[in-house]
């Protein structure tokens, strides 16, 4: 791991330079924003070089594909509901509002 002992610079392209020129670190990836070498990460906050090892990667567990778990299969019920045309739903409106207003005279006698 190099760490310089001049931390200001004027752009991460000019470090990268530097560190060509100057040192043994080979440069992995290099993105505008991010220099990494084998064992370094490099990158520029407000012209000050930011320094961090290189994190080791944590290999996931890897996971093995077995035999899907036992779902039932039933069939939902279906509900079926009777279509109606416009002139049977108005006249079963006009309907419930005669009862409707039957109702209210007969209350009010």
């Amino acid at each position: 791991m190099y760490t310089p002992k001049k931390l200001k610079w004027n752009s991460l392209c000019e470090f990268r330079d530097f560190l060509e020129r100057e040192t043994t670190e080979k440069i992995v990836l290099f993105n505008g924003y991010k220099l990494v070498t084998e064992t370094t990460e490099y990158g520029m906050v407000d012209s000050l070089l930011k320094v961090s090892p290189k994190q080791k990667k944590v290999e996931e567990p890897k996971l093995e594909l077995g035999n899907r778990p036992k779902v039932s299969k039933k069939k939902a019920k279906v509900v079926e509901v009777k279509s109606k045309s416009k002139k049977d739903i108005l006249a079963e409106m006009r309907e419930r509002g005669k009862k409707a207003l039957d109702k209210k005279n007969v209350r009010k006698r």
